[in-house]
């Protein structure tokens, strides 16, 4: 008799064990998930305020870099400098920015493009344009998804760039009027069939 009250015991305090057990890792599981949401809820929060700290700096570095036609209707050379993107680069720990710019000078000018680490100051790609940027934008925006994925410069795209650069340049089959872009920054020709020559009136 006494030997089956000493097991019935011993099993009891087995069952309560486990259940003590079992409680244990439910409250840590769930303690460790909520630690976990408050973690990235943090970090979520952190990168939310230097996106929006980035977008600021970028906004100024357009007033800074744009000429003030309030102050001056009529400068000798304008420039007006137009924020495409800006963003927080986790790779980098910076702020970089995507821009166009157009250099006025009076009877000529000049657009570019390009790609700024707006806290160390650095040009990370930059190119002239021709059509408006359509082509350069393409190059543009690959650079940009370069350097907020990666710490270096986008070396290899700058290269890819110039070869393509110089076999445009090295063309002359493509016509004069271009319309459009590809995805890969290549013109696609207009379909509109050329122009005969006026007659010579003879």
């Amino acid at each position: 008799m006494g030997h089956q009250v000493t097991r019935q015991a011993k099993t009891m305090m087995t069952r309560k064990i486990t259940i003590i057990a079992l409680i244990a890792g439910i409250v840590l599981g769930a303690a460790a998930t909520e630690g976990f949401n408050v973690y990235r809820r943090s970090q979520d929060s952190q990168i939310f305020q230097q996106r929006v700290h980035c977008k600021a700096v970028a906004d100024a570095y357009v007033k800074e870099n744009s000429t003030d036609f309030k102050k001056d209707p009529n400068p000798s050379v304008g420039v007006t400098v137009t924020l495409d993107k800006a963003d927080y680069s986790p790779a980098r720990n910076s702020c970089v920015a995507e821009f166009e710019r157009i250099d006025d000078f009076g009877r000529t000018g000049r657009e570019s493009i390009s790609v700024q680490d707006l806290l160390s100051g650095e040009s990370l790609f930059s190119e002239n344009c021709t059509d408006g940027c359509k082509a350069q934008s393409v190059w543009t925006d690959r650079a940009f998804d370069y350097v907020m994925k990666n710490a270096s410069e986008p070396i290899e795209l700058i290269k890819s760039y110039a070869h393509y650069a110089s076999e445009i340049q090295s063309k002359s089959a493509f016509p004069s009027a271009v319309t459009q872009w590809d995805a890969q920054g290549n013109p696609i020709p207009s379909k509109s069939p050329p122009k005969s020559a006026p007659p010579s009136g003879r």
